[in-house]
């Protein structure tokens, strides 16, 4: 059955999407399969109507929206039907605080590390290496040289300690949380070329260096085609998708 779209001004549409008197709802947007109906007050009737999608979008696209002061290095951010997501690039660095943990003994340490990649989607967070000084979506993405990270996914395990959703406003408490984590031996193996079955090992050797041996990093490589690059952009398409 094809139906007739009325003409709507977007303006009328975001007004009666918006005003609102004495907290009744003056507009009611329906989502049907492939169409949208409005039904709304008009000079103290109630109308109802098909509308097109693009006079929803244009209404919808005249609503403000502001970000506010997005905090250094999130270089994406969005949501969809399932989830919300955030991307941030942490700058290479040379003297970062670790503790490690081996025996319930803790020493704290100093080291550089490369430029990293922290990635939240909904309560889960990712973290990812790559060898350029700057955010590039298309460097090729590495293992993080950290211990408690899953080689094969990337996501990080916070063990007990409870995580926000990923959002501008607490990526930030994302990332101090992890940094001051008790590093221990979970998942510290296909972190180093030089010492594969442990990166503490090769945490060791950078000691008050001043940068990471970006030569030691493991690359991620494509299941399909081991030769082939794998960028960080294809990584994070990968975690957003719906």
């Amino acid at each position: 059955m094809n139906l007739s779209l009325t003409p709507l001004n977007p303006h009328t549409l975001i007004n009666s999407l918006t005003h609102s008197l004495n907290s009744q709802v003056l507009c009611t947007l329906i989502i049907l399969e492939g169409q949208y109906l409005i039904r709304y007050q008009k000079d103290n009737q109630t109308l109802t109507q098909f509308i097109s999608s693009e006079a929803v979008r244009n209404a919808f696209s005249e609503l403000p929206i502001d970000s506010g002061f997005l905090s250094p290095g999130i270089v994406r951010i969005g949501s969809h039907q399932k989830a919300q997501w955030i991307v941030k690039f942490i700058p290479p660095s040379r003297h970062n605080l670790l503790t490690l943990e081996n025996h319930s003994q803790f020493q704290m340490i100093s080291i550089p590390l490369p430029g990293l990649v922290l990635i939240g989607v909904n309560h889960q967070y990712y973290l990812w290496a790559i060898k350029s000084k700057q955010f590039d979506p298309q460097a090729q993405v590495y293992n993080a040289p950290f211990p408690n990270i899953n080689p094969f996914n990337g996501r990080i395990c916070f063990g007990t300690n409870p995580v926000p959703t990923a959002l501008a406003t607490t990526i930030n408490d994302v990332w101090n949380l992890f940094m001051k984590t008790s590093f221990n031996g979970d998942s510290v193996s296909g972190k180093s070329r030089k010492f594969p079955q442990d990166i503490r090992l090769q945490w060791a050797k950078l000691v008050n260096t001043k940068h990471y041996l970006l030569g030691d990093l493991i690359a991620i490589s494509d299941s399909k085609d081991s030769k082939r690059k794998v960028t960080i952009a294809e990584v994070i398409e990968c975690l957003i998708k719906p």
